[in-house]
């Protein structure tokens, strides 16, 4: 799920089509997704339709935009597609997360709210998430890059999905090496482009 238009004040996301395209695979004939399930990018990414397709899945995939402030989660918030805002205290509403294995927030500036960056924001969202069941959350300390982002979701996911299975961790950690010593055009090497992704809960 995710937004890529601008929406609410927010800058446009250009890189999360091609995000979602290369985890989700939509049918037998998609040759970039490696994970069965659908995309609901923009207006078709709205409450209902996260509240309908969290059962039965193991992965929850969101990118958008995303306000956490420490100690306010009543003024917290990640952009739904439709630029309305799911407060994260809204997230107890949903139905129990049990089925899900992971988490991803591929979100965009991340500590808007937090003056200190020390975390504080993002443990406050992923404590929703883990408590309504989740096992894993997989989510931003910091401000992050569109493009970079996306590719770092990408290697992850495809590290994931590998014949011979690999832990959360041990994905994210490959996924992050690459971008450290790729010589790739598009230059993400410095940490700021790869780091600011921390996995929180179970990581196998």
């Amino acid at each position: 799920m995710g937004l890529s238009k601008s929406v609410s004040g927010f800058n446009s996301l250009p890189n999360v089509p091609d995000e979602l395209d290369g985890i989700v695979k939509t049918d037998d004939n998609d040759s970039k997704g490696v994970y069965a399930g659908s995309e609901y990018l923009n207006e078709a990414f709205d409450f209902r339709t996260l509240r309908n397709n969290l059962r039965g899945h193991q992965i929850l995939h969101i990118a958008t935009h995303g306000n956490f402030q420490p100690g306010r989660p009543e003024d917290s918030y990640l952009l739904l597609g439709t630029g309305d805002k799911l407060a994260i205290p809204e997230i107890a509403k949903l139905p129990a997360l049990n089925d899900l294995h992971l988490v991803t927030l591929s979100a965009c500036e991340t500590a808007l709210g937090g003056e200190g960056n020390d975390g504080v924001e993002i443990n406050s969202i992923s404590y929703y998430f883990l408590n309504q069941g989740a096992k894993a959350v997989l989510a931003s300390l910091w401000l992050v890059n569109d493009a970079s982002t996306a590719q770092l979701m990408q290697d992850f996911y495809q590290n994931l999905s590998q014949e011979m299975p690999i832990t959360k961790a041990e994905a994210l950690r490959q996924a992050q090496l690459k971008m450290l010593y790729s010589k790739a055009s598009l230059n993400f090497s410095h940490p700021y482009y790869w780091s600011a992704f921390i996995l929180i809960g179970n990581g196998f």
